[in-house]
């Protein structure tokens, strides 16, 4: 299959990826009078998607590394589309839960072999802009989740909302399936992960850790902040369930398109000058991000709420690239596995649920007002491992 054509494919799914996972926002205000919910509830259904997830992606990718990748991500678009169909049947709170736990398994087998597949398509001087391209579907996808979550919604119901959005995964499952790709040769050399590795990681290296919590400190604001946002601004700004996931998915995919490439930019062309380019853009970035935040919520100003998500989405892969910058290459898929790890459990697995429970006794407002806080945590972390890369030009 010719590369051009096996990105499309993987760039299509990547969107309803992100469309699934997101349509849960959509429908917050829906399942909230449905099933009777709290606001931490609410958050505990965006926590187990996130659950699974994190726990599930080292194994299928070890699986992905003994036989071929793209059945795996293939039985993993099958699983995550018929969990999200399936919602449309949840009679209860913890069927939804279950419901949702099983798009976080099969989202985790997808992803975790997606970007192998499309770097082994490519060659290597044009990985960075094919895997940036790929990873447009997160603005996209998340865009349209929410919109569609919230129209569907409202005209048809929740019900109708889930089912509509799974189709499509399914048929895409079966495209990904009947792919004409061989497995790729392994080598002696190829990196596992081990618990030494882990060890030596968070004992011995300073900027590793760091930049873990840094990437924990946005996963946790960011996810919270994703879930409940047209929720805030449905019962925050009087807005109608349509306008407000119209509003959150515009903001999502334009903060997204704007922001991601042009913080990628900027970090890029400043380590030309420091090797310590890319953390000081995700402490710059981060630290706007959090100002703006607070300027949205007590001024009511949407253009502030832009501004911080549009400096919020700098990280987009300029974090991930700072955890390539400070570990050793031969550990790279154990650096990778061990950030994402940490980035989920101490962020967007709690956040959501926090948030709701602070909600449910104060309100979403003030929730939402305590979020800057660990975006400035994340800027503090970056500024300390960026302290531990060189001065001179990387």
């Amino acid at each position: 299959m010719k590369p051009n054509r096996l990105l499309i494919l993987f760039l299509s799914i990547n969107i309803i990826n992100y469309v699934d996972r997101q349509i849960l926002s959509g429908v917050f205000p829906l399942l909230k009078d449905h099933f009777l919910l709290s606001d931490a509830a609410l958050g505990l259904l965006g926590s187990a998607f996130m659950i699974t997830y994190s726990l599930t992606s080292i194994p299928f990718g070890k699986w992905a590394d003994r036989w071929l990748p793209h059945k795996v991500a293939a039985i993993g678009v099958a699983v995550w589309s018929l969990a999200t169909v399936s919602s449309a049947l949840a009679w209860s709170f913890a069927s939804l839960f279950v419901f949702r736990a099983l798009v976080g398994i099969g989202e985790a087998a997808y992803v975790s072999t997606a970007g192998t597949i499309l770097s082994n398509a490519y060659p290597e001087r044009k990985r960075s802009a094919i895997l940036g391209l790929f990873n447009l579907g997160m603005p996209i996808g998340g865009a349209l989740g929410v919109v569609l979550g919230g129209w569907l919604g409202a005209k048809f119901g929740w019900q109708w909302a889930f089912f509509i959005v799974g189709v499509p995964g399914l048929l895409l499952a079966y495209r990904a399936w009947k792919l004409p790709l061989r497995k790729q040769a392994v080598t002696e050399q190829q990196p596992r992960f081990g618990m030494d590795d882990l060890i030596r990681l968070f004992s011995k290296n300073r900027p590793f850790l760091y930049t873990c919590l840094g990437y924990a400190g946005i996963s946790f604001a960011f996810g919270a902040i994703v879930l409940f946002v047209p929720t805030f601004f449905e019962r925050s700004f009087g807005y109608s369930l349509e306008k407000a996931t119209l509003l959150a998915g515009g903001l999502q995919v334009g903060a997204g398109l704007l922001g991601a490439p042009l913080g990628g930019w900027i970090a890029d062309l400043w380590l030309k000058r420091t090797g310590r380019g890319r953390a000081y853009t995700l402490v710059i970035s981060m630290l706007l991000s959090a100002v703006f935040l607070w300027v949205g919520l007590f001024m009511e100003s949407f253009l502030a709420f832009f501004l911080s998500a549009f400096f919020m989405l700098w990280h987009v892969g300029v974090a991930t690239a700072l955890v390539f910058d400070v570990t050793d290459k031969a550990i790279w898929n154990t650096a990778a596995a061990a950030a994402m790890f940490v980035m989920h459990f101490l962020g967007d697995i709690p956040s959501p649920y926090l948030v709701g429970l602070i909600s449910d006794h104060t309100s979403l407002l003030f929730a939402f007002s305590l979020l800057p806080i660990p975006m400035l945590l994340a800027s503090f972390c970056f500024w300390k491992a960026g302290t531990y890369l060189q001065r001179r030009p990387a």
